[in-house]
């Protein structure tokens, strides 16, 4: 009986350990069954590129040409024709006759011009004019009662003069109580002459002429040593 109960236990054993084989055998199959692989992902059907409305070029367009387009010009007057009385200076202009003669012709004409014709005539006048021939305008210069634009210009000249010219007419001019130019000829004696008399007169032309002699006097001087020297009579 014991040996009957190990045959049966033997055989127990033996059913258990191939059992055991088997299992083992037989279990990565199932796993592999039972974990079905990572199915591999469907790609994405590709989407269609977009359209993108084309437009043709245009060439942009020129700056217009200023020589071609109509501008609206600014509308000038015509040139005034000039008046008579710059007819009269320019025929006196025009004169084929000397500068002294043209002078004298302004000179004329001078009280019938209007006063811009009147400066205009003092203008040449006093370019034309040379100082020995100071005494034909003198009179106008010392006359109150011109256009005192008139008499700016031949005062202005007159200082240009020579003080042989220019003092007697000065001293004139401060004379004259309403002369525009009197304060100021005043002014230019006392300092010319070095002195101030005031009113009195005589003083003053005692003192211009003693100015001139002596001034006349150092010209002759200094003229007679600028000389050459006159050569012996043989």
């Amino acid at each position: 009986m014991n040996n009957r109960l190990l045959a049966i236990l033997a055989a127990v054993v033996l059913a258990i350990c191939v059992g055991a084989i088997w299992f083992l055998q037989s279990e990565p199959k199932r796993s592999a069954l039972a974990t079905p692989a990572p199915a591999t992902p469907t790609p994405a059907p590709a989407l269609p590129a977009p359209s993108y409305r084309t437009t043709e070029a245009r060439p942009l367009p020129l700056p217009a040409d200023s020589s071609t387009t109509n501008v609206a010009k600014p509308k000038t007057d015509p040139p005034k024709p000039p008046a008579e009385w710059e007819k009269k200076i320019d025929q006196i202009l025009r004169a084929e006759v000397d500068e002294t003669a043209t002078a004298q012709l302004l000179i004329n004409i001078l009280p019938t011009l209007p006063p811009d014709g009147q400066a205009e005539a003092a203008q040449h006048i006093s370019n034309l004019l040379l100082d020995k021939d100071y005494a034909r305008v003198a009179p106008i210069v010392k006359n109150p009662n011109m256009p005192e634009e008139v008499l700016d210009v031949f005062v202005t000249d007159l200082m240009n003069r020579d003080d042989a010219v220019k003092l007697p007419v000065l001293l004139d001019i401060a004379k004259i109580p309403n002369h525009p130019h009197r304060e100021e000829s005043l002014s230019d004696l006392q300092i010319f002459l070095d002195e101030d008399y005031g009113t009195d007169w005589a003083k003053w032309e005692s003192a211009m002429k003693s100015y001139l002699a002596k001034q006349a006097a150092e010209e002759a001087a200094d003229a007679a040593n600028a000389a050459p020297p006159t050569p012996p009579k043989k």
